[in-house]
């Protein structure tokens, strides 16, 4: 038997298998839970597939899933949520737990993105190799390291800051309605949380502010290490058990953004409609 006939007997008894062979493509839940499916359609607002298990078809609003993949490294929807905790985890170092349980140290941390077996690139100062590449489908989980503290300093600033600037402009504004003259109402509101010189000219707001400044910035600390607000996870290692905490990540930007998007694909239907019923009108007169 020659070479080529070889070949032809090999595919001839491979088709039977590859015949059967079926695609799953899985919609991962915020929660960790999955189906596991066949995509029909991504939508602009919603995804539709065929339930392996049930066998019926399915529509979810897509702001459901956290991503949608197959087995075969295609990513067929990342979730804003998704996009912003790999932002999160490209800040600090830490370390990568895949789904056969190896983990792997990093001190810098990039995600590609990519719909196509998309990989993570992991850096690490003083290998000798430029980075370590792993597909992104096989992490389980990314924890970042003790560094990410310093997001919680940053809270915590903020809260304070945040809180006494809305308590002194609600007091701003008490004023000037009270007395009509909004410069003074600004002076007197900003005095009350700065120090003073001589210290009996210190603001009645100013200690508190001191005091709830490292306070805020405790209670975050405590709150992200409780939680574990470090570790992110991705591809669940069972279908039936779930996250630890939801992966839903609230984000004012990513809704404001989203309501805009809404608006513009809407006002691109209607123009399509519009356009569409003109085209029926001109042919209409032929």
């Amino acid at each position: 038997m020659n070479k080529p006939q070889q070949i032809l007997v090999i595919l001839l008894l491979l088709l039977p298998s590859l015949g059967k062979a079926e695609v799953s493509n899985i919609v991962v839940f915020f929660d960790g839970s999955t189906a596991i499916t066949l995509i029909d359609s991504i939508e602009f607002d919603s995804l539709k597939y065929i339930d392996r298990d049930s066998g019926d078809t399915l529509r979810i609003a897509k702001k459901k899933a956290y991503f949608v993949y197959n087995d075969f490294g295609r990513m067929f929807y990342y979730s804003p949520s998704s996009y912003l905790r790999m932002k999160f985890l490209e800040e600090y170092g830490g370390f990568v737990r895949m789904v056969n349980g190896n983990t792997i140290f990093y001190d810098q941390i990039l995600f590609d993105k990519k719909m196509i077996r998309p990989h993570v690139a992991l850096y690490q100062e003083g290998d000798d190799l430029p980075f370590t590449k792993v597909p992104f489908q096989d992490i389980h989980f990314v924890r970042a390291d003790g560094s990410v503290l310093r997001k919680s300093v940053r809270n915590g600033f903020y809260t304070s800051i945040g809180s006494f600037t809305v308590s002194m402009l609600l007091q701003i504004y008490s004023k000037f309605n009270a007395s009509g003259q909004l410069i003074k109402a600004v002076i007197n509101g900003v005095n009350t949380i700065m120090p003073g010189f001589p210290p009996e000219k210190t603001g009645s707001q100013y200690h508190s502010l001191t005091f709830f400044t490292p306070a805020a910035t405790m209670a975050w600390m405590m709150i992200d290490l409780i939680f574990d607000r470090r570790t992110q996870y991705f591809r669940p290692l069972e279908r039936e058990k779930e996250y630890p905490r939801s992966m839903y990540k609230f984000s004012i930007k990513v809704i404001f953004n989203r309501q805009i998007e809404k608006i513009q694909h809407r006002l691109k239907e209607k123009q399509a409609e519009k356009d569409e019923e003109e085209k029926k009108k001109k042919q209409a007169l032929y």
